[in-house]
């Protein structure tokens, strides 16, 4: 056995070394042989290929039949969109690619009109926005009579919303219109999304009239005069409407034709003109969009990070939810602004004998802010999450900091723990909560309850100021319950809401309700001919006739108790001038207080029911979904009953 050990030991290195030197050879050809091939590009080896969203006509067979109408039935629609949701359902984010503009508008419109109808799309949406969560989005409204005598503008008649493919919706509001029906929550939360953006022409203001039309609140606008004005190095030459901008940036010729316009978006059936016109300004917008980020069919695919919401939000950075500011704001906007201009009047002295409405006072300019003027976000949070314990260290209650802070300078308490902020009484409190399971203990958030945008918000007060304050004080301390924080949007809409429950409150108590001041105080009509007269002749002076100042100065003297032969001077034209020409009404009773006193006849529960309506109101109309721990409709009721009784006796304030 010793002789044929190191026999065995040569022939196992002779072999290995050989083999080794053949892996070395084979490995060294390998790359030789690659390497030319690589800096060629050669075609890479065979490999199963990732499926592609290549709209090619063949994926777009239903393009060429007719759209949908409303009474489309649930098969065919299906069978219609079935290539687009089977793409839909293959796509990764890494392998989508961009449609050419001529396929993206090659995408035939569907109608809705019915929550039925926008259920049956709406999962396809939904898979669209899940790669790009992006819409174009356009309104129609009846033009013809646009303006009303009294100045508004008619109500929107349709919403168009298109994805990046071109799957566009036309979303018809007639039949939701007054509460007919009830909007599909998805519709309404897909509007207010803070994560999914909407683009257009003039799209911000777009969104102020579903707001106040129906109540709908639209967030997360981009307007696209913007990104075009910030996007291209080029300049745009022929304007910044819609119509401009798909021609210079796209290439692409729109309609814009008076007569499609101005037609009737509120027929029975929509032409397929109106149809083709209203469904091309979605999809031109979101082509634009995608065209200005550089998101284009050539560009290849797009990456798993460009089609995120923070990698869009991202590149339109200081753009979104921001109205445009400049001289033209459209083709339809800049007809209806030239429309304003040459119908406008002059403006026109009236004879004091007709009332002083457009008697402007020259001593003064006292212009009247437009309604929400003024009305901005909250610049500091309004939860700072503090919480007060007493002495034996029972939480009580969470509160901001300026409060807690004051305890402690007040040397009344004592800080426990920085983070969170605890400061422990060193008194006993006047009341404890009843359990640790109380609205008042819990955290909450800096966002909007509705939509949950945290970057601007404003205080909500679910039961309005104008019942609150009368309940009785029992039922107003305390009641942050009742304050939430909504977005600017989401607060706009709600307050048109609530002015839907207001009115119906009016009918219900026979409470009308209005302009407060209007109501309460009426017009002595002899004051307002006196003032109306001396505010003429300080404004016109000696432009008057000389029998026409005469008459004014006797009305003037008249009522001032002066002699034909006294001098009216400037002090007394001033003073005439200035006149209060209203008197209190002392039969008025206000709309709140009447609808309160009405419920508070019932006693404790009355008031109970009013604010439980309040309530249920907002979670109907609003849908919110970020609401507090622990927040309920029937908030502290079981513990008014249990403190005070049913037969407390009501004092309305």
């Amino acid at each position: 056995m010793s002789h044929r050990g190191p026999l065995t030991a040569v022939i196992t290195t002779v072999l290995g070394a050989t083999l080794g030197g053949l892996l070395i050879w084979r490995v060294y050809r390998t790359k030789r042989k690659r390497l030319p091939s690589i800096q060629k590009a050669a075609d890479p080896v065979e490999a199963p290929r990732p499926v592609r969203n290549e709209f090619t006509p063949a994926e777009l067979r239903y393009t060429q039949q007719p759209p949908p109408t409303t009474s489309t039935p649930l098969p065919l629609l299906e069978k219609e969109f079935k290539a687009v949701e089977c793409q839909t359902t293959q796509l990764s984010p890494a392998t989508v690619r961009i449609p050419s503009y001529e396929q993206l508008l090659g995408v035939k419109p569907v109608i809705v009109s019915s929550e039925e109808e926008w259920q049956q799309l709406w999962p396809l949406m939904q898979k669209e926005l899940s790669v790009f969560p992006v819409l174009g989005l356009d309104c129609e409204w009846v033009k013809p009579k646009g303006v009303s005598v009294k100045g508004r503008a008619s109500a929107v008649s349709l919403v168009q919303v298109a994805s990046y493919s071109g799957l566009c919706v036309l979303f018809r509001l007639l039949a939701f219109r007054n509460g007919q029906q009830p909007f599909p929550l998805s519709f309404m939360e897909v509007l207010r999304d803070p994560h999914i953006l909407k683009v257009g022409v003039g799209c911000y203001e777009d969104g102020k009239r579903l707001t106040r039309d129906y109540g709908l609140s639209l967030t997360c606008t981009v307007d696209l005069r913007y990104l075009a004005l910030r996007q291209r190095q080029a300049t745009v030459n022929n304007g910044l409407s819609l119509k401009s901008l798909a021609a210079d940036v796209l290439n692409v010729s729109l309609d814009k034709s008076l007569e499609l316009r101005c037609s009737d978006w509120e027929a029975d059936e929509l032409t397929l003109e109106q149809m083709t016109y209203a469904a091309r300004d979605a999809q031109v917008s979101i082509a634009l969009f995608l065209h200005l980020l550089g998101l284009r069919p050539e560009a290849g695919p797009a990456s798993t990070s460009g089609s995120s919401y923070s990698e869009l939000a991202a590149r339109c950075q200081g753009l979104v939810d921001v109205p445009f500011r400049g001289r033209g704001d459209g083709d339809d906007r800049a007809a209806d602004g030239e429309r304003r201009r040459r119908t406008r009047k002059p403006p026109v002295y009236e004879s004091p004998e007709s009332g002083d409405q457009q008697v402007p006072d020259p001593r003064k300019n006292n212009k009247r802010k437009p309604l929400g003027v003024g009305y901005s976000a909250r610049k500091s949070p309004l939860y700072d999450n503090c919480f007060l314990h007493a002495p034996d260290g029972q939480p009580l209650c969470t509160c901001d900091k300026k409060k807690a802070k004051w305890y402690l300078d007040k040397g009344i308490g004592v800080l426990q723990s920085e983070e969170p902020f605890v400061v422990r009484l060193l008194f006993e409190p006047s009341g404890r909560p009843d359990s640790q399971q109380d609205y008042y203990l819990t955290a909450k958030e800096n966002l909007c309850v509705v939509c949950g945008k945290a970057d601007s918000y404003i205080r909500k007060n679910i039961v309005p100021h104008e019942y609150r304050r009368h309940f009785p004080t029992e039922m107003k301390d305390h009641n942050s319950h009742d304050i939430l924080l909504l977005c600017t949007s989401c607060h706009a809409a709600s307050n048109v809401h609530d002015s839907f429950l207001k009115q119906q409150l009016a009918e219900e108590f026979a409470a009308p309700q209005g302009c407060e001041e209007g109501v309460r105080l009426l017009e002595d009509a002899d004051r307002r001919r006196v003032r109306s007269a001396a505010r003429a002749l300080l404004s016109a002076g000696e432009g008057l006739p000389d029998q026409r100042r005469e008459e004014l100065q006797d009305l003037i003297k008249s009522f001032l108790n002066m002699n034909e032969e006294q001098e009216l001077t400037d002090e007394a034209l001033q003073q005439a001038a200035g006149l209060e020409t209203r008197i209190f009404n002392e039969a008025y009773v206000p709309h709140g207080l009447k609808v309160v006193h009405t419920y508070a006849e019932k006693g404790l529960r009355g008031l109970m029911d009013l604010e439980r309506r309040w309530r249920q109101h907002f979670l109907t109309t609003m849908h919110p979904r970020h609401l507090p721990p622990l927040w309920s409709v029937d908030h502290n009721h079981n513990k008014f009953i249990r403190k005070y009784g049913e037969d407390l006796p009501i004092k309305l304030n």
